[in-house]
């Protein structure tokens, strides 16, 4: 039996077969409308627990047979997928925990299913990302380091161009920001889709993170947001997994339809970036950057509890802390652009 045969109907795959699957979908030997059609059956059979682990494994090791380590290291990053068009939330929350006192390696790409991905709108920003091996020194110096996925996965722009004719997300959403090449050791993973939140938590515990939040926002964004209660799994490598409800106007933030956080180009969410850490924007913008940055900070053990997170967050951005995190993630002085 072939792996399409396999895929086409609804087997699931095992240790090999999902190297095999991997390896094909990476090889630039294969034919675009094979890949096509092995990622197209892939995402109707739906990925199961083991495959997305197996999956994250067989990338990882692809490129990093001994995953570096840093201690206390945190990543916060969505899915996409959601078709929410929201500004770039995550990436505005990266530079506001950093601030605050957490050590980010935030792993992002460029847009695949929205306007503006993670290193679209740092292009905007002028913050340059860097290379694993510069991570360590980077975070000692300013707490915060941004990886673009295609220099530390290159082997994934073979799949970019099958990516892009599929009209609908696929497990490669998913699998985006499991695979940071650090083995992180807290994590805030925004997902799109509702059902996979549990087979993610399992992986990421899998993968040993001490502590991750697993997270599906209101409506069905894959950021927390402010529109009704978000559902969290809350992965903790001792006591195991908790899901839970986090409804914003519990932790004292105001309610705002997910219309009300819609971005634009890099250039526009530039802008929006700004205004919040600047302490200019101080709409539903800024709240919902205040959440995450919450969530964030309780995931990385900054913080005892979501809500002492989002104070902390809201304290790092009026003080000015969150701008000045900005310029030096620009690599220059604040004289330089005031």
């Amino acid at each position: 039996m072939t792996l399409l045969y396999d895929l086409m109907h609804y087997h699931n795959l095992n240790e090999i077969q999902i190297q095999q699957f991997i390896k094909t979908l990476l090889s630039e030997k294969t034919d675009i409308a094979e890949k096509l059609s092995l990622l197209t059956a892939f995402t109707m059979k739906g990925a199961t627990a083991d495959e997305l682990y197996g999956l994250s494994r067989t990338l990882i090791q692809t490129m990093y047979p001994e995953q570096p380590h840093l201690s206390g290291s945190l990543c916060v990053c969505g899915t996409g997928g959601d078709g929410s068009n929201s500004f770039n939330i995550s990436t505005t929350v990266a530079f506001v925990v950093a601030a605050a006192g957490a050590k980010v390696v935030k792993h992002g790409n460029k847009s695949v299913t929205s306007q503006s991905g993670s290193v679209d709108i740092l292009e905007a920003l002028n913050v340059p990302t860097v290379q694993v091996a510069d991570v360590a020194h980077q975070v000692a110096a300013t707490n915060l380091a941004f990886l673009s996925a295609t220099n530390t996965y290159p082997i994934m722009r073979h799949l970019q161009p099958v990516r892009q004719q599929l009209p609908v997300p696929t497990v490669f959403n998913l699998l985006g920001p499991i695979i940071n090449p650090f083995a992180l050791d807290y994590q805030v993973m925004g997902v799109y889709d509702k059902t996979k939140m549990v087979d993610i938590a399992q992986t990421l515990h899998r993968l040993g993170r001490q502590r991750a939040l697993v997270v599906h926002g209101a409506n069905g964004m894959d950021e927390a947001t402010l529109s009704g209660d978000n559902t969290i799994v809350e992965v903790n490598q001792e006591t195991g997994l908790q899901e839970y409800a986090l409804n914003a106007q519990d932790v004292g933030l105001r309610y705002a339809e997910d219309t009300e956080l819609i971005g634009g180009t890099p250039e526009e969410n530039k802008e929006i970036t700004l205004g919040i850490l600047q302490g200019e924007d101080v709409s539903c913008r800024r709240d919902v950057v205040l959440l995450n940055a919450g969530l964030a900070l309780y995931a990385a053990q900054c913080v005892e509890t979501i809500a002492e997170g989002i104070v902390l967050a809201r304290q790092t951005i009026d003080q000015g802390a969150a701008y000045q995190q900005y310029i030096k993630s620009r690599g220059c002085q604040y004289d330089d652009i005031r």
